[in-house]
């Protein structure tokens, strides 16, 4: 059984880490959450130039896809790019606080989670404007499997960080790499028949497919498919929350 009192305390240290650090984050900038919407803004406009001008393949879809594309990519990467780096970043708590080691990883998600809803809410009314109706169930199926897969990623990372501490600089690189693997500036259609497999085994590409779904193309979701993804994601982080139980006190030596 779970125990009430506790289960509430940790609910209310992930929310204080969450909205403390992002606070933090922006104290001092000029900008502060508005490069939420400039960074992204800038980056749309740069590959949607690239796909469009040099390449040739224009379009208001592709554009749409774009858009999407880059303000999850952004959530996404900036989360596990911090979550990476959490237990060393937070050694003093990890060493001297008693809760459970995956509250400092996810708290870096549910943080970037709060930032990505003011990039969110610019996407969305452009869509409104555009005369795109999102399918709610569907999105809220794809937000809820984003925040719990990014969520599996970045404990994962963040162990694995501990352990080997080129870890950090390799998902840097990865993330680039990653980007440019996954359909965002090109649709997947484009993608060589040999090479679709890399499409499909992607969790990310997955993830965009649903949101492009839910946002733009409503009429071809697969209810049942969006179900099956949530519940993969829901296995994946119970997997790394018992991982992250038993390697606590490796974790807690070696952070």
């Amino acid at each position: 059984m779970i125990n009430k009192s506790v289960f509430s305390r940790n609910m209310y240290i992930l929310y204080t880490l969450a909205h403390l650090k992002q606070k933090a984050n922006v104290r001092g900038t000029i900008l502060g959450y508005l490069w939420w919407f400039i960074e992204p803004l800038m980056l749309i406009a740069l590959y949607s130039y690239v796909v469009g001008v040099v390449f040739g393949h224009s379009g208001p879809d592709r554009i749409l896809m774009i858009a999407i594309g880059v303000t999850l990519w952004k959530w996404w990467s900036t989360a596990l790019s911090t979550a990476t780096t959490s237990f060393r970043r937070y050694k003093g708590i990890v060493t001297q606080v008693k809760m459970p080691l995956s509250i400092l990883p996810i708290s870096e998600v549910f943080g970037q989670t709060y930032l990505f809803a003011f990039g969110y809410l610019l996407l969305q009314s452009a869509l409104l404007y555009m005369g795109y109706i999102p399918d709610l169930i569907a999105l809220l199926v794809a937000f809820v499997a984003s925040v719990i897969t990014i969520s599996a990623l970045s404990l994962a990372l963040a162990i694995l960080n501990v352990f080997v501490r080129d870890t950090a600089f390799l998902v840097g690189f990865g993330l680039r790499i990653l980007f440019y693997l996954t359909p965002i500036i090109y649709s997947a259609d484009r993608v060589p028949e040999k090479y679709q497999w890399l499409v499909k085994v992607n969790p990310l590409a997955v993830l965009i497919d649903m949101y492009n779904k839910a946002l733009v193309y409503p009429t071809s979701i697969s209810i049942q498919h969006d179900i099956v993804v949530l519940c993969l994601s829901f296995v994946g982080l119970f997997v790394m929350l018992q991982i992250s139980k038993l390697l606590r006190t490796q974790v807690i030596r070696n952070v």
